[in-house]
């Protein structure tokens, strides 16, 4: 019987319009990021290609001798002074003509950059500037030093997080639905799911079969959060599939900086956040792209929980729907204007969005609050899903509906 009221459930949600409407608007949404995705990359290659390179470098020659020749004109400069900078000038100057020459010159023969002769320049550069560096700096060039030696060691090309490849889309898909759309989506979605039946009375028709309370809300709330999981992440999979057959999938190994920790230190007498040294490091693209599937997955399901709570005390949908949105609206705004309410933002989850800056740690350094950490997030969302999956079956579980 309990099977039975999910495919029954399955059955009403797509009956309705509104389910087609707002997965066409996903699909369209998904469609223009690719389209944002390709316009960036064809952006990235015009400016790097030879051509744009020469008539940039060309600009710059032009700049420069203007520049040499207000130099020699200046005469609030002193001859010591103008001869200086004229050489310093002329010097800079000479290394941009060489280098137009050298530009032209590949345009000529149409060669090929070599990127892992560059990238292995420019390690040897860095590891002959971390001999006598301070150890601040040593830190970062170590992180740029083990980044380019992934990308020689596994044949990425240091460029590919610039192009529009299937694994690149997946993360700017993941990234900006979390952030922008992800939240409200969902409450279009599902905000009038248990609401909206009260009115036409398809509850007392299913109170009176012989099913308990707690299952009729149980298979609305599994088709709610199937459903939801369905919408979005399949969606964003299947376009990654066609992005990744058309353009390629790009490379899963591609290194990407997480681990940033930070602290509190009184410096001057003022108490401010300083991230500890030595505490990132890098991980393949394919572990970062699965904590952020999971960590969007619960969002969804916490959200979806919510959501549920909030459809299931109120029989009105247009209450709802407008107790949900102002939730996430007032939170928001509350968060942009209170610095204690950000640092408390770690044990709420309507600001769990920012998915990036949540793996790679970096959230501490935007709300100031240590405890906004992966795991915490996690744990955080699973405690408040069942906390509000409880209160909406002991709610409906006593709530009187006359039959």
């Amino acid at each position: 019987m309990f099977m039975g009221l999910i495919k029954n459930e399955f059955i009403k949600l797509y009956s309705k319009k509104k389910t087609y409407i707002i997965l066409f608007l996903f699909i369209a949404l998904s469609g223009v990021f690719v389209a944002v995705n390709q316009v960036s990359e064809n952006n990235y290659l015009k400016y790097n290609s030879p051509k744009y390179r020469v008539s940039n470098m060309e600009e710059n020659i032009k700049y420069q001798k203007e520049y040499l020749n207000n130099i020699a004109k200046d005469e609030a400069l002193s001859e010591e002074d103008k001869a200086k900078e004229i050489a310093a000038a002329e010097e800079a100057l000479s290394y941009m003509e060489d280098e137009l020459a050298r530009l032209k010159e590949s345009m000529i023969n149409e060669e090929e950059i070599d990127w892992k002769k560059s990238a292995q320049a420019q390690l040897d550069s860095l590891r002959k500037d971390y001999e006598t560096a301070n150890e601040e700096n040593k830190a970062y060039m170590k992180n740029d030093i083990e980044k380019i030696q992934t990308h020689i060691k596994h044949n990425i090309p240091l460029d590919e997080e610039s192009l529009n490849k299937g694994f690149n889309y997946l993360l700017l898909n993941i990234m900006v639905v979390a952030s922008g759309f992800l939240a409200f989506g969902l409450i279009l979605f599902n905000a009038d799911s248990v609401s909206t039946e009260y009115n036409p009375g398809t509850l007392k028709f299913l109170l009176i079969q012989p099913v308990t309370r707690i299952k009729v809300l149980l298979s609305k709330f599994i088709v709610m959060l199937t459903s939801s999981l369905i919408l979005i992440i399949i969606t964003q999979l299947v376009f990654c599939l066609g992005v990744g057959l058309i353009k390629g999938f790009g490379s899963l190994n591609r290194p990407i900086l997480v681990g940033h920790q930070y602290e509190f230190v009184v410096e001057f007498g003022n108490k401010i956040l300083k991230e500890i040294p030595n505490t990132t490091h890098y991980i393949p693209l394919s572990e970062f792209l699965l904590k952020a599937l999971l960590l969007e997955s619960i969002f969804i399901i916490v959200m979806v929980s919510f959501i549920f709570m909030i459809s299931t005390i109120s029989k009105s949908s247009v209450i709802a729907m407008t107790v949900t949105i102002g939730a996430l609206l007032g939170s928001n705004i509350v968060y942009m204007l209170s610095t204690t309410y950000r640092r408390l933002s770690s044990y709420i989850f309507l600001h769990f969005t920012n998915i990036e800056s949540i793996i790679t740690g970096t959230i501490v350094r935007e709300t100031r609050s240590l405890q906004f950490t992966y795991n915490n997030v996690i744990i955080v969302s699973i405690i408040t899903s069942i906390v509000f999956l409880i209160i909406s079956l002991v709610i409906f579980k006593k709530r009187d509906i006359q039959i």
